[in-house]
C-alpha cells in the first residue's frame, strides 16, 4: 500500500476528553426563555396596536419612545440583570475589580477573562451592563499592544543613527541634529522693544561680586559633566540660531559625534573601536581639561567594551569573518569586506548603546543623586524616568526647546581655579592686554571662527593639554589622573546673581542677544507655565538690594524681566539634605528635573529598547547600577576601568568624584560608612614583576630569605579596619606552614578524605541530577565540583550550611560557596577593579556574619595552630600596598608549568608526568595540596565511573572560558552561568550519562 493511500484510509480511533459544553439552563431560566420569546411576540402586536399613526414624520417611519428617567431605568436595569446572573458570575466581577484596584497582574489560572465572557453572554441583549463589560473587555484588548508599534525588529533601527533621527519611528526626524529648537512656552505677554543693553545687564547683576564656595561643597567635576550634557543636546548653529546642529537626546555626541562625517572622524573602522584617548567635540578643547579627562574615560570604556564583546561573542553576534585563502577571488574578497564591515559595526554600535547606557545611569543616578543631595542620605530612592507608568507615553522621541538651552547656562559656578584658567585662555587667543570689557560681540565671534578653522577635523590629532601621545596613540595616564584628582578636590562656586567671571562676559552678551533673537516669554511666563508662583516684586527675584534694584531700572516691571538673565540672577535655594543639593536659581531648580525625565524618558533607546537582548547580558551588565553598592552609583566603573592601576576600587575619589573628599568624609562618618572607603591622595600602584619560567619560579620559591610568598598578607588586608581576626592571623602566620601538616594529616587521613568525597559526590549525584527524555543529566561543576568542597569546608570548621539534614543553618550550599570563592577571587593581586568592588561589598555583611556564628570555633582551631586564613574567614578590604618599598614579584605558574624543557609537549594532556614537578613550585605554604589531590581523585574517580558519560548536547555541555592578558597574569577567566560576568572559576557544565 502507497504511503498516500494509507494517509487517506487512516482514521483516528481516539476519543479524548469531549469538548465542555455550557451549563445546562436551571428550571427557572428555561420557564423565562419561553415566556421572553412568547411575551416578546406579543409586546410587539400590542405595542403596534396602540402606538399612534406615524404622521409626525415625513417618510412615514416612527420617532423613537420617549426615554425613561436615566436614573430609574438604570435601577431596573441593574435589577434585571441581576437576575440573570449566578453566583459564579457575580464572583468574577468582584474578583476583576478587585485585581484593578490592588493594580496588580491578572492570574490567569483563575479564569478571570473566560468568567467575564460567560458574564457577558448571560446577560440580556438589551443590557447596557452587557455592553459596558464588553467595551471594556474591547478597551483592555486593544491598550494590551501599542497602536502604532514604537519598536521594530531587525538591524534598521537597531541602533541610534548619528544624528539622532529615528530615534522616535512614529516621528523619524523629531529631535533629529539640524532641526529647529522646539519653544516652551507660549510668549503671550507684550513686550517693549527697547529693551536694555545686554553688556550693561551683564555689568549690573551678572559679573562675578561674589566667590563662596558651593554650600554643598559640590566640586568642579559635576560642572564637567553637565557641560557634557548641555553639549550634547544643545549645538545652536551660528547661520541660523533657530537650528540645532546635534541630536536632542542624551547619545553622547561630544563623544561620538553629532553626524555621520563627524563619527567617521572617530572610528578607527576596525573591531568596532574609537580612535584612542580623544573626543568628537571641538568646542569643548576650550573647557577647562577635567572636562575633556571625563570623555577620554568614555572611550576608553568604549573600547574595553567591544573588546569584551568580542571575545565573548554572546549567541555568535560578533563572529568574526575569515580571510578568503584565493585573494585574487573578486567576489569572495568583496563578501569578506563587507562583513568585516558589519562586523566592525556592530561592534561599534553595540559598544555605544552600552557606553551610552553608563552615561545616563551616571546622570540618572550619581548626577541627579548630588543634585538633590541624596549622598548626604542613606536612601535608595531614585528619580527614575523609565519606571512603569500607566498612561505616560515613554520611548516617543524628544525635542529640545530654546528655554532649555538657557537654563543650562551655568557660568556662576565656574571655580576660582577654572576661573584662572580661562582666564589663561583669553590672554592665549586674544593677548594678555585685550579686557574683556572691551571685547565686541563680533570680533569675539571672528576669533573663534579663527581657531575653529585652525582646528584639525581629526581628534586624533588635537592636542590636548599639551601631552604627548604614546606609540599607541593613547594619552600618559599620569597627567590625566593628576587634573581628575585636583578636579574633584576643587569645589565649585554658588548660584546667585553677579557670580559670574568676568572674562565670560562677551559669552554672556551673546547669550542674551541670542535669546531675544528666539522672541522668548518672560521669566514669569516660564515660571507659570511651570505652575511656579510668579515673582510679584524686584525683591522676589532677588533679596540682594542692589541686584533688585538694578532690576528695577532696567526693568521697570517684575514682569517684564527677559527669561534671560532672569533665570540666573535670582536667588539660589538653600541648601537641604535631602532635597536641595544643587541648589540653583529657583526657576532653574524646578525646570531642570522636568528635562532630565522628558530626555531619558522620550529616548527609545534608554527604554523600549533599552534590555539585555539588545547590549547583551554582559553589557547590561557592565552599565547597570546596584543599588547594594553607594545607593546604585556607577561612576567608580567609569574611573576604574580607564585608571585601573591609579585609584584604589574602594577610594572616596571615584565613588563620589561630584563632591569634595572633605565634605564627603563627613557625610559618610555622618552615615557610619566612613570606614568602607580610602580617603588617600590616589596614587599609581605599579604591576608586579612577572617570572614565566620554569627555573627562575623555582629558585625564588626556594630561597625563603629573599623572598616571602604573600598568601597571609592579601588575606589579612582584606580584613575590615580594627578587626581582631586581622591582627590574629598577622601573628600566627608564620606557625602555619609548619602546624598545618600535622593538624591535618593525622593517622589515615587519606582513608577519611577519600571516604568523604566519594559518600559526597554519590551523594550529589543522586540528590541533584534529574531525569530528561531517556538519560540523566548534572550541572557537574556547579553541583558536584563546587559543593563537595562547600560541604567539606561546613563540616571540618563547623560552619552554618542549610541542608535538607540541617534546616535552620544561616547560609544555602550557593551562598556559601560564592562567599568562600568571592573572597578566594578577593585575595589576588590582580583582579579586575569593578569586580573587587562588587565582591567586597556583597561579602561584607555575610562574612561578619559568618565571622560571629564562628568566632569560637576558630578561636579552638587556631589554638591547634589552624588558622581562619586557611578557608579565607576574612572581611573584604582592599589589598594593594603602595607604600611597601618591596618589589612583588608574581609567579606566572600557568606558563611556567607549560615549561618545555620541564614538561616536553607541554599543551598535549599526559597524565604519567611526575607530581613532583609541578608540587616542587607549589606555592602552597599551608601543605594542602596533598590534601586537594586526594580529594579530586575521589571525586573524579565516582564520576568517571558513570555509564556512557558525555557532555550535553549544545552550548551547556561546555565550559566557556577566555583567554587573560599577560598583564593579569595570563590563563583563564570564566563566563558565569548567565554570561553576564567574569568569574575565576568555572561555572557551569551540564552533563549526561545512561541508567
Amino acid at each position: 500500500m502507497s504511503a498516500k493511500s494509507s494517509y487517506a484510509n487512516y482514521v483516528d480511533t481516539r476519543t479524548g476528553i469531549p469538548p465542555p459544553r455550557p451549563d445546562d439552563l436551571s428550571e427557572l431560566d428555561k420557564v423565562r426563555k419561553a415566556l421572553k420569546h412568547s411575551l416578546k411576540s406579543l409586546g410587539r402586536v400590542i405595542g403596534a396596536s396602540h402606538a399612534p399613526v406615524p404622521d409626525d414624520t415625513g417618510d412615514g417611519s416612527r420617532l423613537s419612545p420617549e426615554e425613561k428617567n436615566a436614573l430609574y431605568k438604570r435601577i431596573e436595569g441593574d435589577l434585571r440583570d441581576m437576575s440573570h446572573l449566578g453566583v459564579s458570575n457575580v464572583q468574577t466581577l468582584i474578583a476583576i475589580e478587585a485585581q484593578k484596584l490592588a493594580g496588580e497582574p491578572m492570574d490567569d489560572k483563575k479564569y478571570l477573562m473566560e468568567g467575564l465572557i460567560r458574564t457577558a453572554a448571560q446577560l440580556p441583549e438589551e443590557s447596557k451592563n452587557r455592553k459596558t463589560l464588553t467595551n471594556q473587555f474591547l478597551t483592555q484588548l486593544w491598550n494590551d499592544l501599542e497602536h502604532p508599534p514604537l519598536s521594530y525588529l531587525g538591524t534598521k533601527y537597531q541602533y541610534r543613527s548619528a544624528d539622532g533621527s529615528f530615534n522616535s519611528l512614529i516621528h523619524p526626524q523629531l529631535g533629529a541634529a539640524g532641526t529647529p529648537y522646539a519653544r516652551t512656552v507660549k510668549p503671550s505677554m507684550m513686550q517693549t522693544p527697547a529693551l536694555p543693553d545686554a553688556g550693561v545687564i551683564f555689568d549690573s547683576v551678572m559679573t562675578r561680586k561674589h566667590s563662596e564656595l558651593h554650600p554643598n561643597r559640590i566640586s568642579s567635576v559635576l560642572f564637567y559633566l553637565a557641560s557634557i550634557i548641555i553639549h550634547d543636546c544643545f549645538r545652536t548653529d551660528h547661520r541660523d540660531y533657530a537650528n540645532s546642529l546635534t541630536s536632542s537626546y542624551l547619545d553622547l555626541s561630544p563623544l561620538y559625534g553629532s553626524n555621520q562625517g563627524e563619527q567617521d572622524q572617530m572610528r578607527t573602522f576596525t573591531d568596532g573601536k574609537l580612535k584612542p584617548d580623544c573626543f568628537s567635540e571641538s568646542r569643548l578643547l576650550f573647557f577647562p581639561p577635567g572636562v575633556g579627562c571625563l570623555l577620554i574615560m568614555f572611550n576608553r570604556f568604549h573600547n574595553h567594551v567591544v573588546e569584551n564583546l568580542a571575545v565573548i561573542n554572546e549567541g555568535g553576534r560578533f563572529n568574526k569573518p575569515q580571510a578568503p585563502n584565493d585573494e585574487t577571488d573578486k567576489v569572495k574578497s568583496e563578501e569578506y569586506k563587507a562583513r568585516l564591515k558589519k562586523y566592525d559595526n556592530d561592534l561599534f554600535q553595540t559598544g555605544r548603546l552600552i557606553t551610552c547606557g553608563l552615561y545616563v545611569h551616571i546622570i540618572l543616578i550619581d548626577y541627579v543623586r548630588t543634585i538633590l543631595n541624596l549622598n548626604f542620605t542613606d536612601s535608595n530612592w531614585q528619580l527614575n524616568p523609565r519606571a512603569e507608568m500607566k498612561d505616560v507615553p515613554i520611548g516617543v522621541g524628544n525635542q529640545v526647546s530654546a528655554e532649555f538651552n538657557l537654563v543650562y547656562r551655568w557660568h556662576s559656578t565656574i571655580s576660582a581655579r577654572d576661573e584662572k584658567w580661562t582666564q589663561e585662555l583669553w590672554d592665549n587667543l586674544f593677548g594678555t592686554g585685550k579686557d574683556a570689557n572691551s571685547m565686541g560681540g563680533r570680533e569675539f565671534l571672528m576669533k573663534l571662527n579663527e581657531v575653529s578653522r585652525k582646528t584639525p577635523p581629526d581628534p586624533s590629532k588635537r592636542p590636548f593639554m599639551d601631552l604627548k601621545r604614546n606609540e599607541d596613540g593613547t594619552l600618559p595616564d599620569q597627567p590625566l589622573v593628576d587634573m581628575l584628582v585636583s578636579s574633584i578636590k576643587d569645589c565649585a562656586n554658588s548660584f546667585g546673581p553677579n557670580r559670574v567671571p568676568p572674562v565670560m562676559r562677551a559669552i554672556e552678551v551673546l547669550g542674551i542677544e541670542q535669546s531675544r533673537s528666539w522672541n522668548l516669554g518672560t521669566l514669569n511666563e516660564f515660571r507659570k507655565y511651570f505652575n511656579l508662583e510668579p515673582h510679584r516684586s524686584f525683591e522676589d527675584i532677588s533679596s540682594d538690594p542692589y541686584v533688585a534694584e538694578q532690576l528695577k531700572h532696567l526693568y521697570d516691571h517684575p514682569d517684564k524681566v527677559e527669561i534671560y538673565p532672569g533665570i540666573v540672577v535670582e536667588d539660589a535655594k538653600k541648601p537641604m539634605a535631602p532635597g536641595s543639593g544643587l541648589t540653583p536659581p529657583y526657576t532653574v531648580s524646578r525646570a531642570v528635573l522636568s528635562d532630565a525625565v522628558a530626555l531619558v524618558r522620550g529616548d527609545r533607546f534608554y527604554t523600549l529598547d533599552y534590555n539585555p537582548r539588545t547590549l547583551t547580558n554582559w553589557g547590561y551588565r557592565a552599565a547597570d547600577s546596584d543599588l547594594d553598592i553607594d545607593n546604585g552609583c556607577v561612576f567608580y566603573k567609569l574611573f576604574l576601568n580607564a585608571f585601573p592601576r591609579h585609584f584604589k576600587p574602594n577610594s572616596v575619589f571615584v565613588h563620589y568624584p561630584l563632591t569634595v573628599p572633605s565634605a564627603m568624609k563627613v557625610a559618610l562618618k555622618d552615615l557610619q560608612k566612613d570606614h568602607l572607603y580610602d580617603f588617600t591622595e590616589p596614587a599609581y600602584s605599579p604591576l608586579p614583576h612577572e617570572v614565566h619560567d620554569y627555573e627562575t619560579a623555582e629558585a625564588i620559591l626556594k630561597d625563603k630569605d629573599a623572598f616571602k610568598i604573600t598568601h597571609d598578607k592579601y588575606a589579612s588586608k582584606n580584613h575590615a579596619a580594627g578587626s581582631d581576626s586581622a591582627k590574629e592571623i598577622s601573628e600566627v602566620s608564620p606557625k602555619v606552614a609548619t602546624t598545618m601538616p600535622k593538624v591535618l594529616y593525622i593517622d589515615g587521613w587519606e582513608r577519611i578524605i577519600r571516604s568523604f568525597y566519594t559518600s559526597r559526590t554519590r551523594d550529589l549525584l543522586a540528590t541533584k541530577s534529574c531525569k530528561i527524555a531517556s538519560f540523566n543529566q548534572i550541572d557537574i561543576i556547579r553541583e558536584v565540583g563546587n559543593l563537595a568542597p562547600v560541604h567539606f569546608a561546613a563540616e571540618t570548621f563547623m560552619l552554618p550550611i542549610k541542608t535538607s539534614l540541617r534546616p535552620r543553618g544561616i547560609f544555602s550550599e550557593l551562598d556559601l560557596y560564592t562567599l568562600l570563592s568571592s573572597v578566594s577571587i578577593i585575595s589576588k593581586p590582580l583582579v579586575d577593579p569593578v569586580q573587587r568592588v562588587d565582591l567586597q561589598t556583597k561579602t561584607h555583611v555575610p562574612l561578619k556574619t559568618l565571622e560571629k556564628i564562628t568566632h569560637s570555633n576558630v578561636k579552638a582551631l587556631q589554638s591547634s595552630g589552624l588558622v581562619s586564613s586557611l578557608i579565607g574567614l576574612v572581611v573584604p578590604d582592599d589589598i594593594d600596598d603602595p607604600k611597601s618599598p618591596n618589589t612583588h614579584i608574581l609567579l606566572n605558574l600557568h606558563t611556567a608549568f607549560k615549561d618545555p624543557t620541564v614538561f616536553p609537549d607541554p599543551t598535549r594532556f599526559d597524565i604519567n608526568r611526575p607530581l613532583e614537578a609541578y608540587l616542587a613550585i607549589s606555592t602552597d605554604p599551608y601543605g594542602t595540596a596533598h590534601l586537594t589531590r586526594v580529594a579530586l581523585t575521589a571525586m573524579l574517580k565516582e564520576v568517571a565511573g558513570l555509564k556512557g558519560l558525555r557532555p550535553a548536547r549544545g552550548p551547556q555541555g561546555c565550559v566557556h572560558k577566555i583567554a587573560k592578558g599577560e598583564d593579569v597574569g595570563g590563563g583563564h577567566r570564566y563566563l558565569t552561568e548567565m554570561w553576564d560576568g567574569f568569574w575565576e572559576y568555572p561555572a557551569a557544565l551540564k552533563v549526561n550519562w545512561d541508567d
